[in-house]
């Protein structure tokens, strides 16, 4: 039985059963922001399992899931993965401890078919709880009596609890038993480290509300939740050694022993390396389909961290090119079915692997060969400043320079490490506190039972209240003058939060009487929307009132900025190509942010042409018209999406062109999108992109401004213009001429003092210089040319390098609380030394930048505390060149 036959099985052997089958949720979690991922088959059942939420009593479902925890452990054993598929049941006040039980055995042993005899079970011993001797008799009631001897008590391992406090419970656990041929001398039996027993099925029994004294006091409503890992059960039924030889892998495994020309076996030298590429690329191929960038904080370091590191398992195997995009269609071709969004992001989910890639591939090759250098500078314990060097430097993460040690038995400081990234950032990004998404846990309880609310664009006559709470989701009908609230109505013409779009503001009227201004709204997972309001009176609302809804003028601005990154997103593809894509927006009233990938460093003029097109098309004053359309025709009509964005099937085109729909083909853009936009493209007035600016590697930030927002923005600058045209006692249009004249002038005289120093420099440089001894003939020789500017630091290198013999050359300045360098040798020592990455080094110890060419290169950063210490460090650094 293949991977999609269990799938399907489960979920009809629990429809049957009076289940409902819910969909998998998203990896990452909806209105919850303090998770990172979803990780376990329960996190969408959260409301239910607290009590929030009372409309669903009995599901199953096939849940995606990616625990962080096991990267590490990943390809070192069967049983770690990091994306992977939980199958569950859940009960919620429903049906309890015996049909659980009872229904999972049934399921293993005829729906499955597997003989009873390979299982073994585990109960919960007691500790926290007194033991639990109900499931333990429901097992001894439903097993047949030869397997009752396998019943095994363990202890902290099987309870489960969600926090500190609150609900928790006891857990029963099913192994599997792969035989006699995996036994070790250590092993424990049944919840045992080894892949002798593999737990394929554990069922939690929520039982207990733990109170912050530690004491346990039955919940009134007790819950079943059970999970049943699919790569587990599938290397089961397809009679595999591990997960990694199912149709959940071996495709991909398949393909990069043909990239690569190397036969994979369980028994191989590069067996690990296989099973980490293929886990890795699975992960990464679901969390780019859900919008996740590789970046260097939150969710996109976690997607960088996989990428790099399966594509250095694949260098190790002898891969000199970026290996992992070539491998996409094969997980394609396993989940098509079962995640069609994926195959639809195909392009770009390729293309952000590639890019992603290649970037690394440029810089590991320098950094491992760093990495050996200073490891056999420290052959017992790496210093976390120096591994942060090398992640600073060569973007090389922290995980692999551990796996890279660990093969040579040298502990990496991790601590600091840490401290090392605070010092230099201001804050750890490593650290998750929350994704910046809304809390929306709010509305759990208030949106049971209620309808999705209907969303009007156009004018709305009145509409019903449907939900009254207050900021603790508690329901309502008073709310005092001054005091926030929340409001969900039938229908509403304000548009929540979504696609990068600010919710609407405005106000709510009853009976003709402004009765609450409306502060921001916001949408649900369930597709109900609340109005966060405050309260103008004394207010007394009942389900089923009539009121009136009215946006204020920042709606139109809105619509304007939201109409402007259409606009731009066309344009930019139209001036970098087809591949860019739209990586985040955010548009408000008062401005537009548009981020987006490109190759390169866009040039002022690449920029200035993205506006020009920009505006050309608002003179054409193309059409903007909006359509539903299913996925698939969107698709075929080769619509923007963008990745990530849980669009609805039927979605909402927009398309800007001449004649609208009937001529679609023929179009300037054309998106799904929900936002509200402008008919017209004239009534933009016109677009200024006022920053373009680096995000992180691969992405770049457009913020501009148009319509209302643009009038205001060179309203400001002529402002700006007027009052420096007053202090030069000129004409507005004579300031361009004047301020280069007095640049003109001030370059001289600068020229003039920098000339008179380099003088004084002369005549002293023997105080100014010290040198230090490298290997018996070349020296590192410093010079201080205390506040001059970089221009002549250039100069003093130049006569250094004519007065002195074999060396290396180091000049620098403090100049205005700033230190600035510049590093270059003889010409005996070039082929021997890299200024560049001396530059580097000095860089980072003044927590600054530096870098250029091998023979000659720059930086700047803080002034040392201690220059001698500084030098002293740089020294060290020198010498091994020689």
């Amino acid at each position: 039985m293949k991977s999609y036959e269990i799938r399907k099985s489960f979920l009809d052997f629990f429809a049957k059963r009076e289940h409902a089958v819910i969909k998998s949720s998203p990896l990452i979690p909806e209105g919850d922001p303090t998770l990172l991922f979803t990780a376990a088959g329960m996190v969408p059942f959260k409301p239910y399992f607290l009590g929030i939420k009372k409309d669903l009593q009995r599901a199953a479902s096939c849940q995606k899931s990616f625990r962080t925890s096991d990267i590490d452990n990943v390809g070192k054993t069967l049983r770690h993965l990091t994306f992977f598929e939980m199958l569950g049941n859940f009960s919620f006040g429903d049906y309890f401890k015996e049909d659980a039980i009872k229904w999972g055995w049934e399921f293993l042993t005829k729906e499955m078919n597997l003989p009873a005899d390979r299982f073994y079970f585990s109960v919960y011993g007691g500790g926290i709880a007194p033991k639990d001797e109900e499931a333990k008799k429901i097992w001894l009631k439903i097993l047949p009596s030869e397997l009752h001897s396998r019943i095994v008590e363990l202890e902290d391992d099987n309870f489960w609890a969600m926090g500190e406090t609150g609900p928790c419970g006891p857990c029963s656990e099913v192994y599997w038993d792969r035989g006699e041929q995996y036994f070790h001398k250590s092993c424990t039996g049944p919840g045992c480290d080894c892949d002798r027993y593999i737990e394929v099925w554990n069922f939690v029994f929520t039982q207990f509300d733990r109170q912050t004294d530690g004491t346990l006091k039955p919940l009134p409503r007790k819950n079943i939740d059970t999970g049943l890992g699919l790569e587990r059960l599938a290397f089961i039924m397809e009679e595999k050694d591990s997960p990694y030889e199912t149709s959940l892998f071996k495709p991909i495994i398949d393909e990069v022993s043909k990239l690569l020309n190397i036969e994979y076996s369980i028994d191989s030298q590069y067996v690990s390396n296989f099973r980490i590429i293929s886990d890795h690329l699975r992960a990464s191929v679901f969390l780019i389909a859900e919008g996740i960038m590789p970046s260097n904080e939150g969710r996109g370091y976690i997607l960088r961290r996989l990428i790099r590191r399966a594509e250095r398992f694949a260098k190790i195997m002898g891969s000199k090119d970026a290996v992992l995009y070539k491998l996409v269609p094969k997980v394609f071709e396993i989940f098509k079915d079962t995640y069609p969004e994926i195959k639809l992001a195909e392009k770009d989910i390729i293309s952000v692997l590639k890019f992603e890639e290649e970037g690394f591939l440029q810089t590991l090759e320098t950094g491992e060969k760093f990495l050996g250098d200073i490891l056999d500078k420290y052959p017992k314990n790496l210093p976390g400043a120096e591994a942060f060097r090398l992640y600073e430097t060569y973007g090389f993460p922290l995980e692999l320079t551990k796996e890279i040690a660990f093969t040579k038995d040298i502990e990496v400081d991790e601590k600091g490490f840490e401290q090392a990234r605070l010092k230099a950032q201001g804050i750890a990004k490593a650290g998750w506190k929350s994704s910046g998404d809304k809390d929306g846990s709010i509305f759990q309880k208030a949106e049971d039972g209620l309808s999705v609310t209907e969303f009007i664009s156009g004018d709305l006559d009145f509409s019903k209240t449907a939900a009254f709470i207050n900021s603790k989701g508690d329901n309502i009908e008073k709310l005092k003058s001054g005091d926030i609230g929340y409001m969900a109505f039938d229908k509403t013409i304000f548009y929540a939060e979504s696609g990068g779009q600010v919710g609407d503001t405005g106000f709510i009227y009853k009976n003709e009487d402004k009765i609450a201004e409306v502060l921001d709204t916001q949408k649900t997972a369930s597709e109900i929307v609340f109005h966060k309001v405050k309260a103008l009176k004394n207010l007394e609302i009942k389900i089923g009132d009539k009121v009136v809804e009215k946006t204020d003028f920042k709606r139109h601005r809105t619509a304007v900025h939201h109409t402007a990154t259409h606009v731009i997103n066309a344009a930019l593809r139209k001036v970098f190509g087809p591949s860019t894509r739209q990586a985040g927006s955010f548009v408000d009233s008062e401005r537009f942010r548009f981020d987006y990938t490109v190759g390169h460093t866009p040039t002022k003029e690449e920029i200035a042409k993205v506006e020009a097109i920009s505006n050309e098309a608002i003179k054409e004053n193309y059409k903007v018209s909006t359509a539903e359309k299913s996925l698939k025709e969107a698709k075929e009509m080769n619509a923007v999406m963008l990745l990530g964005e849980k669009y609805k099937d039927p979605a909402r085109l927009v398309l800007i062109n001449k004649d609208g729909f009937d001529n679609a083909k023929d179009h300037y853009s054309l998106e799904l999108c929900g936002g509200t936009h402008l008919t017209e493209l004239s009534s933009i007035g016109g677009i200024k992109i006022i920053k373009d600016s680096s995000v992180s590697k691969g992405i770049r930030r457009i913020e501009g401004v148009a319509g209302p927002g643009a009038i205001e923005y060179f309203s400001g600058v002529w402002n700006i213009a007027e009052s420096i045209a007053l202090k030069l006692s000129s004409g507005i249009e004579d300031i361009e001429g004047r301020i280069d004249k007095l640049l003109e002038n001030e370059k001289k005289l600068k020229a003039e003092i920098e000339n008179i120093k380099r003088n004084s420099f002369k005549s002293q440089s023997s105080d100014a210089l010290s040198t230090f001894d490298l290997n018996g003939e070349a020296k590192f020789i410093f010079f201080d040319a205390q506040d001059a500017e970089m221009k002549t630091l250039r100069l003093m290198v130049d006569d250094l390098k004519q007065k002195k013999s074999s060396g290396i050359i180091f000049v620098f300045s403090n100049r205005e609380g700033k230190f600035s360098f510049i590093v270059s040798c003889s010409d005996d020592l070039k082929d021997s030394f890299d200024a560049s990455e001396m530059a580097k080094e000095a860089g980072k110890l003044l927590s600054g930048k530096g870098g250029g060419r091998k023979d000659f290169a720059q930086g700047g950063g803080t002034v040392p505390k201690d220059i001698e210490e500084f030098k002293k460090q740089l020294v060290e650094t020198a010498k091994k060149y020689f």
